[in-house]
């Protein structure tokens, strides 16, 4: 019994060693997982950019600004002395709070029983941001002023805190657009790579490549059908979002829609490109699974934002396409901006698909 239980543990160990792209998959897969874990379930947040509103420019106001920039959590990207036009600040600079200080904030510091009060507008469209911010935010600015003043008495100061775009802070406004860029990533790259592999591992390929039809035919024939089925998927989820969660789209629907389709092209491409390289349906998905979903998921500030990562993460985040896709959907769906301020994710998008792509039908026309 010990002889043929040995025989056969050796005949499967030899298929183990024999198939490496699935023992090289299942041994990376632990340490990929262990490091998207470890580092992007720390929801610290560092760094966020904020602009200040202060039309005095008083010696308090400036020593509070400076307190404010060279704490851990804000960073001031620009001090202005009037912001009639809040909405345009966020949109155009992608800040997440603005600072307000009234004209009189000097004075008002230094007036008994009445405390100075400053606004503060916080960027709603990222859930977990915008709650970070406003338990963060009162509490940081009341200790900073009274380290300013060499106080230990009651707030001297009064925080009003809005938040934009998400007032309510409801999760599904936040959630919907990244279940959006999951699920059109799914549909795109995995069932494209799996519908590709099939083909070679059953031998029906080589099969149409004897036919008249082109290898360019023959994937655009394959991909079609995944583009047409995302853009269903897509519109099940806006309307599912709208009817169930009140999602509504705020900004322009063609340009959403042009969106979606250039994140489309790229998840397609990834998808080809695995195509290439696996050998087996088995294989596809073993590869797309760390390439593509745990990446859209931990790295792309679907679930975490992004400033609470590693710098080295945040830099990895910048090859997820799912990042510049959930700027610009979350911009469009949340916010109503346009192509004024989308277009540089967008074309970096585009540049990443058009990019695979052609490495992609390179590598399918050599490999066949």
């Amino acid at each position: 019994m010990i002889k043929r239980l040995g025989a056969i543990m050796r005949k499967e160990f030899r298929h183990i060693f024999r198939d490496w792209q699935t023992l090289i998959i299942v041994l990376a897969m632990p340490v990929v997982m262990m490091f998207l874990y470890g580092y992007a379930l720390d929801v610290t947040i560092e760094n966020v950019p904020v602009i200040i509103e202060d039309p005095s420019s008083s010696v308090e106001s400036r020593a509070l600004i400076k307190t404010i920039d060279q704490s851990a959590l804000f960073k001031v990207v620009g001090i202005v002395p009037v912001a009639a036009m809040p909405y345009e600040l966020f949109r155009q600079y992608h800040i997440k709070a603005l600072f307000r200080f009234p004209a009189d904030f000097s004075a008002d510091l230094r007036t008994p029983n009445k405390p100075a009060t400053i606004q503060v507008l916080i960027d709603g469209s990222d859930q977990n941001t915008g709650t970070v911010l406003r338990n963060a935010v009162e509490p940081f600015l009341q200790k900073a002023v009274l380290s300013l003043l060499h106080q230990e008495l009651p707030a001297t100061i009064t925080v009003r805190q809005t938040v934009l775009y998400n007032p309510e802070q409801k999760s599904a406004l936040y959630f919907v657009p990244g279940l959006m860029a999951l699920i059109l990533l799914m549909i795109s790259a995995l069932l494209t790579a799996l519908a590709i592999t099939r083909e070679k591992e059953l031998g029906t390929m080589e099969q149409l490549l004897v036919t008249p039809l082109s290898p360019g035919e023959i994937i655009l024939g394959k991909i079609l059908p995944y583009v047409l089925l995302a853009a269903i998927d897509g519109l099940l989820i806006l309307g599912v979002g709208e009817l169930l969660f009140g999602v509504r789209i705020r900004g322009s629907v063609l340009l959403l829609s042009a969106a979606s389709l250039i994140y489309i092209f790229t998840a397609l491409a990834m998808g080809l490109l695995i195509s290439t390289i696996a050998r087996k349906q088995e294989h596809a998905l073993l590869i797309v699974m760390p390439i593509t979903m745990l990446p859209t998921m931990f790295l792309s500030g679907f679930i975490f934002p992004l400033a609470s990562l590693p710098l080295w993460l945040q830099a990895l985040s910048r090859i997820v396409p799912a990042t510049y896709f959930l700027e610009v959907i979350r911009g469009i769906i949340l916010k109503g901006v346009g192509l004024t301020v989308l277009w540089q994710p967008l074309a970096i998008l585009l540049g990443m698909g058009l990019v695979l792509m052609i490495v992609s039908i390179k590598k399918f026309k050599v490999r066949l």
